[in-house]
């Protein structure tokens, strides 16, 4: 039943277009990225697209600072618990102090795809998370919204207004039980959840055995992430001038920022329209990907068609950037940045709930 099941597996990802090795799928832009590298001169052209971050939110930008930009009202209460000494103690006090609760939302400050998010239930798994990783950390209100989308704006520095070019909508993964079968069992059943068996295996392989009631349906994953199960669907259908009305007002307070999507939990789409009952998770710059390609029914030729447009967008601001005085990175500072991330990424312990006898707080 196993090697079916791998079987199963790959031929799932060598079919279907959203489960492609990002080499592959991105294969396509490589020759249009690098026309625009040879326009400009500078690999790292895009860095100057957001100029008050760090590569543009392209590697290495701090989310917490990121978060700091949008107005209060449309984020989540957010904590930086930096590396070093008695940042538990730390992290306990700013809790306390905020009045969060458990659960909680914790990830690297810097960081992209999902890396390291972790749903954190309570002070025993914080202290263990913290343990793992002496990294910058934020730790986040749990915002218990029902819905969450991937909103895409761009606005030129040479421009009042911006645009919504894409959304995405996120539909979290969920088993429905039938009486009968372990949770395992239902899930290797299942195209896109027996992905995440292993995932569970390490981390909850108690809930694996669990029989649940006939119908009942079982969410297995509160953290939006593609890499996690989440279904990406196309809403484009849903852009319109109130929302472009709205986006340019969160955006007017962020200082150099024109270039990005917004993850957001929200209680309807009526009421996001409005701003209201919507909380923005975090802000991804110039690595941000168009979420809505990702959804099935959309044909091959629309995916890279936004990809393509959204290079040349990234080259039209580059450029008005560059007029106004803001260089790009420099080739030997663009090596070195991409050199010191990757070294980042390969320092972290993505294995936190098994943490070495050893490890400990400092």
């Amino acid at each position: 039943m196993s090697v079916k099941l791998t079987h199963n597996s790959f031929i799932l990802k060598l079919t279907k277009w959203e489960f492609w090795p990002i080499w592959l799928s991105y294969l396509p832009i490589v020759p249009v990225f690098l026309y625009y590298v040879l326009r400009s001169r500078r690999f790292f052209f895009f860095s100057n697209v957001n100029p008050s971050l760090k590569t543009g939110a392209f590697l290495g930008a701090s989310k917490f600072q990121i978060l700091n930009q949008i107005p209060d009202e449309f984020t989540p209460i957010s904590i930086l618990s930096k590396k070093g000494v008695n940042r538990y103690q730390y992290a306990i006090e700013e809790i306390t102090k905020y009045q969060l609760s458990y659960p909680v939302i914790v990830k690297p400050d810097v960081g992209e795809r999902g890396l390291l998010v972790e749903l954190i239930k309570d002070q025993s798994e914080l202290k263990d998370y913290l343990s793992a990783n002496d990294i910058d950390i934020i730790i986040q209100e749990y915002i218990d919204l029902p819905e969450e989308c991937g909103i895409f704006y761009i606005r030129k520095p040479s421009q009042i207004h911006g645009e919504i070019v894409s959304i995405g909508l996120k539909s979290f993964l969920s088993i429905k039980g039938d009486g009968i079968s372990t949770l395992e069992e239902l899930m290797n059943l299942d195209p896109r959840a027996k992905l995440q068996v292993k995932r569970f295996q390490n981390d909850q392989p108690k809930f694996l055995n669990k029989i649940f009631e006939k119908d009942a349906v079982v969410n297995l994953e509160p953290i939006g992430n593609h890499n996690r199960g989440t279904t990406f669907i196309d809403g484009n259908y849903l852009r319109n001038e109130q929302l472009n009305v709205l986006f340019d007002k969160i955006n007017s307070s962020m200082k150099d920022v024109y270039y990005g999507r917004f993850d957001i939990k929200y209680k309807d789409w009526e009421s996001l329209l409005k701003g209201k009952d919507l909380k923005i998770l975090e802000m991804n710059g110039v690595a941000s990907e168009p979420i809505h390609v990702y959804d099935e029914k959309v044909p091959m030729h629309e995916k890279y068609k936004s990809f393509f447009s959204l290079w040349k967008s990234i080259y039209e601001i580059s450029i008005i950037q560059k007029a106004r005085g803001y260089e790009p990175m420099a080739s030997i500072a663009a090596v070195k940045t991409i050199r010191d991330y990757y070294k980042y990424v390969r320092s972290i312990n993505l294995n936190w709930r098994k943490p070495k006898p050893s490890t400990s707080l400092t």
